[in-house]
């Protein structure tokens, strides 16, 4: 099988760094998105929830590119800076864009590159 690149529109192939997302075979494997506003150039708020919510549409965005959607997503991986007083933030958009059937998911604590944000969350999805 080949491995195929997967790049939201507009996204300038020649500046980035990593992948956005690659194929193999039926499944997408989306890199880890921070809550960056793409639009904005920095990130929403200094809050959990807007974080998370961001990140989340930014990963909407590459699996519609993708040629997937939400209820494909099959496995999540989210890494909050403070775990234990942002998981039930987390989980309150978590349920946003996953109201019934979740996928499965791994939350863990720890250091994020991106300075002042609060999670980063990768993603593995069907086509």
């Amino acid at each position: 099988m080949d491995k195929q690149l997967i790049l939201p529109e507009g996204t300038d192939a020649t500046k980035i760094v990593i992948a956005p997302a690659v194929r193999i075979g039926d499944l997408i494997y989306l890199s880890g998105s921070a809550g960056r506003d793409p639009e904005l150039g920095r990130l929403p708020g200094d809050d959990i929830e807007s974080q998370a919510r961001q990140a989340m549409v930014n990963l909407g965005r590459v699996l519609e590119a993708a040629g997937s959607s939400w209820d494909k997503v099959v496995k999540v991986n989210c890494f909050l800076v403070h775990a234990a007083r942002d998981f039930a933030g987390w989980n309150t958009v978590w349920k946003e864009f996953f109201p019934t059937d979740p996928p499965a998911r791994t939350t863990v604590g720890g250091d994020i590159a991106m300075e002042g944000a609060l999670i980063e969350v990768e993603l593995i999805a069907t086509v």
